[in-house]
């Protein structure tokens, strides 16, 4: 994706929650309800997502399939007029992206932090507890972990927080230690 497509997919997430309420527990919560409105609509087009981003069928003729697709409460929602937006503006392409980022501006407001730890072994519910606890301390924020089981780590962890990555695996402890020594 063009850096201008994320660019343009963060400005419409941004908008599309509109997280400026002065209450922030009645934010959330309608945010939330926004981002599952969202999803709704995306669930009821994907069958038909080839079709929204043909650039032959009219704004018109997509239109009427969404109004077909969806329910007459749906229809009037806020997610559908937003994805009739993408339509009409020829970015429905988006609305993949823009549910991901509204889900981390909606983490990101709410205090969440999501965490994949990558492990050669499946982690117990202590170890994966401890990690949790010593994440949430570190960022200040509630952190959901992803466990990962993958061969490619021999041992240790590999934390992705974000953007930023801890590498604490036997590999990676043996790449910094070559580093170290050819450094000299």
């Amino acid at each position: 994706m063009k850096a201008a497509d994320k660019t343009l997919s963060k400005r419409y997430a941004r908008a599309y929650l509109d997280l400026r309420d002065a209450e922030r527990s009645r934010s959330l919560q309608a945010a939330r309800a926004r981002i599952t409105e969202l999803e709704q609509v995306r669930n009821a087009v994907g069958r038909f997502r080839r079709l929204f981003l043909h650039p032959l069928a009219g704004y018109d003729d997509k239109n009427e399939i969404l109004a077909r697709l969806l329910s007459k409460e749906l229809m009037v929602a806020r997610a559908a007029v937003f994805v009739r937006l993408l339509i009409k503006e020829n970015r429905f392409y988006l609305l993949e992206t823009v549910l991901e980022d509204c889900m981390k501006f909606y983490n990101a407001y709410a205090g969440f932090a999501r965490a994949e730890v990558v492990s050669r072994h499946p982690l117990s519910e202590e170890e994966a507890g401890h990690v949790v606890k010593v994440l949430s301390a570190a960022t200040g924020k509630k952190v959901h972990v992803t466990r990962i089981v993958s061969e490619r780590v021999i041992g240790g962890l590999e934390i992705r927080l974000g953007d930023l990555v801890i590498d604490d695996t036997v590999k990676g402890r043996l790449e910094r230690l070559k580093k170290t020594i050819l450094s000299f």
